[in-house]
C-alpha cells in the first residue's frame, strides 16, 4: 500500500508520575511518481519557486502515472488537467501536485474529478513521459503542503521511487 504521510517517529513526554502530557510525530510524505527529487525553487522561479503556495520538491518524472500518494479527497483540478489538489484529511493536509512540461502540447489524462474521495495508488493523472524525453524535454511533479508553515516542513532530494521514498516531512503535537 502507498501512504502519503505515515509516522516514522513518535515522541512522549511524561509527568513524574508517569502521566502522559504530550506526544509529537513525524509524518513523512511519500513520492507520488519515480524520478529525481530537487528542492522546488531549483526548477521554479514563479509562485511555485517563491514558495508562496508552500514548501515542496519537484520530481523529475521518469514514469507516465502520477498517483494519490494517500488516502483523500481531490478538492480542486485545474483547466489544463495538470494540476491537483487533495486533502489529506487524516492528517488535516492540503497537497498540491502539479504537473510542469517544457511544451504546451501535451496531453494529459485526468483520471479523477472534484469531489472524488481516492485511495492511496490510484492513478491521478498521467502523459507519455517516454515520447517528451525522446523529443529533449522533462516532465517535472511539484509537490507542495499549501497549509503548512514552510519552515516546518523537511524536503529530501535524490532519486525516489513511488510510494517508497520520503521526499517531505513535518513534525507535529498529536
Amino acid at each position: 500500500m502507498i501512504i502519503c504521510s505515515h509516522i516514522t517517529k513518535i515522541n512522549f513526554t511524561v509527568f513524574e508520575r508517569g502521566r502522559f502530557i504530550m506526544t509529537t510525530a513525524m509524518y513523512d510524505f511519500l513520492a507520488p511518481v519515480t524520478g529525481k527529487c530537487v528542492p522546488i525553487d531549483a526548477l521554479h522561479s514563479d509562485l511555485l519557486g517563491d514558495k508562496v503556495l508552500g514548501e515542496g520538491v519537484s520530481i523529475l518524472a521518469t514514469e507516465d502515472t502520477v498517483v494519490a500518494p494517500c488516502d483523500c479527497i481531490i478538492s480542486r483540478v485545474s483547466e489544463s488537467n495538470r494540476s491537483v489538489t487533495f486533502l489529506d484529511t487524516a492528517h488535516n493536509l492540503e497537497v498540491l501536485l502539479e504537473v510542469s512540461t517544457e511544451s504546451a502540447q501535451v496531453a494529459f489524462d485526468l483520471q479523477v474529478h472534484v469531489g472524488e474521495a481516492v485511495k492511496a495508488g490510484t492513478p491521478l493523472f498521467s502523459c507519455n513521459v517516454t515520447e517528451i524525453r525522446a523529443h529533449g524535454g522533462r516532465v517535472d511533479v511539484a509537490c507542495i503542503v499549501t497549509n503548512l508553515p514552510t519552515e516546518d516542513v523537511r524536503v529530501s532530494c535524490g532519486d525516489v521511487v513511488r510510494g517508497e521514498t520520503r521526499i517531505l516531512s513535518y513534525e507535529c503535537a498529536c
